[in-house]
């Protein structure tokens, strides 16, 4: 395929050109071709420090997370938007395009435009190159720095594994039971449980980004891009821990525990009067300060149990002293409001908290004081709304919120006129063929 002449000629506009400039990122530029979750999110993490990130949508029905429920109203009432679009989508721009090169080549002149544009590229299209005519040389021809990023289920055949399965389709579920998390999640006689709110999306949008990062910076150095294979199934697995090294090693295959740790204790969720509290006391330095806590409310002799027996799991099999002490603490737990059991063992440094609903987190100070709570005005509805704020905080470059979620190709005439270069006829034309629209 055949670099269009226009873009052969193009030079990149500086960045940012149309977004704030702030951050650590300041000054990449990242193309998203990427719709639902993992891949707008990893977009939107580095757009929240500082990247200008163009979101391609499909023209007319966008990216169906607008549509998604729960849904935030305009104060008229005529419009709303997802409140997942509202917080994840937050300083992005959207244009509409229609991504078919291998069908027109206006769609190629102006694809191949954003590429030679941008430094990054993270898309999870489905069927690249039969459904658009997109491939990785092309992309890397008209940019040799560019730094392609593929977001999949399965990953892509060129990295391994079976070709049948990497064309599987995927969801967020997928990935959760593929990837090993959905069999160790639920109550020990209970089934495999999903874990929301589509959390192998969200853990997958981290390493998108991470990869995307570590591919600039080998771009940035040597002058050559690279392209980066993000398969949601291994993000997930990658976070499981021991979960696999204990089976490849040992046999023994890791099964759900519940609120409950499977080796450790005290560890786990524990209900109390009016609520659940989260403890964790199983280290040599602090399961000390457990027993005299719990020598304080129950009456304990500490002297009772030694701390070196009370963690001494065997094929993960608690210690008789461990699954004692286990339902002292459950029985003294439980005739306490969550307010007296956290205050009793923060008062000795042990790692304890109430569980939170969204509410307990909304009227908490610290959480408010922290600034994870932030307001922008939605640009679909028009309304000043609250959305999360932004993580992790840095001190000399932090992160910001410059607008919130754009509306459906809000900025594709900017993008085609401050960044390609297109006159306002040459725009006009385009919308008039539905290459682009809004």
């Amino acid at each position: 395929m055949e670099i269009p002449e226009r873009v052969e000629k193009l030079e990149k506009s500086p960045t940012p050109a149309l977004t704030e400039a702030f951050g650590p990122l300041q000054g990449i530029r990242i193309l998203c071709t990427g719709s639902l979750v993992a891949v707008p999110h990893g977009a939107t993490i580095m757009a929240d420090l500082g990247a200008e990130v163009i979101h391609i949508e499909n023209p007319g029905t966008g990216d169906p997370s607008r549509i998604s429920f729960p849904r935030i109203h305009s104060n008229d009432g005529k419009t709303e938007i997802s409140s997942g679009w509202a917080n994840n989508a937050r300083n992005q721009l959207s244009m509409e395009l229609d991504m078919r090169i291998n069908k027109n080549p206006l769609s190629r002149e102006v694809f191949l435009g954003l590429i030679k544009s941008c430094d990054i590229w993270i898309e999870n299209m489905v069927w690249l190159e039969k459904r658009y005519g997109i491939t990785d040389n092309i992309v890397l021809k008209t940019n040799p720095r560019m730094v392609i990023v593929h977001e999949s289920g399965y990953g892509k055949p060129e990295f391994g594994g079976q070709s049948n399965k990497c064309w599987r389709a995927a969801y967020d579920i997928i990935g959760q039971a593929y990837g090993g998390l959905s069999y160790i999640t639920g109550e020990p006689d209970g089934p495999p449980t999903r874990v929301e709110p589509y959390s192998a999306d969200y853990i997958t949008a981290i390493f998108v980004a991470l990869g995307a990062l570590m591919g600039y910076i080998h771009s940035r150095k040597t002058g050559r891009g690279q392209v980066v294979d993000v398969a949601q199934f291994e993000a997930v697995a990658r976070i499981l821990g021991g979960v696999f090294p204990d089976y490849l090693n040992s046999g023994h295959i890791t099964g759900r525990s519940g609120n409950k740790s499977n080796s450790l204790q005290p560890y786990g969720l524990f209900q109390t009067k009016d609520g659940y509290i989260a403890l964790g006391a199983f280290d040599n330095t602090i399961l000390p300060r457990f027993l005299q806590a719990l020598a304080e409310a129950t009456g304990i002799n500490i002297a009772d149990y030694p701390t070196e027996k009370h963690n001494l799991p065997t094929k993960n099999i608690h210690s008789p002293q461990g699954l004692t002490l286990d339902k002292l603490l459950e029985g003294w737990v439980s005739s306490h409001t969550t307010a007296k059991v956290c205050t009793l063992f923060n008062k000795y440094q042990i790692p304890c908290s109430p569980v939170y609903n969204s509410a307990d987190a909304a009227q908490d100070y610290h959480w408010k004081a922290r600034e994870n709570f932030m307001q922008c005005i939605d640009q679909t509805t028009q309304r000043k709304i609250n959305i999360f704020g932004i993580t992790p905080k840095i001190s000399e470059t932090p992160g910001k919120i410059w607008r919130g979620a754009p509306a459906q190709g809000q900025d594709t005439d900017n993008i085609l006129n401050k960044i390609l270069g297109y006159s306002a006829a040459e725009i006009q034309y385009l919308r008039d063929e539905k290459i682009v629209c809004r």
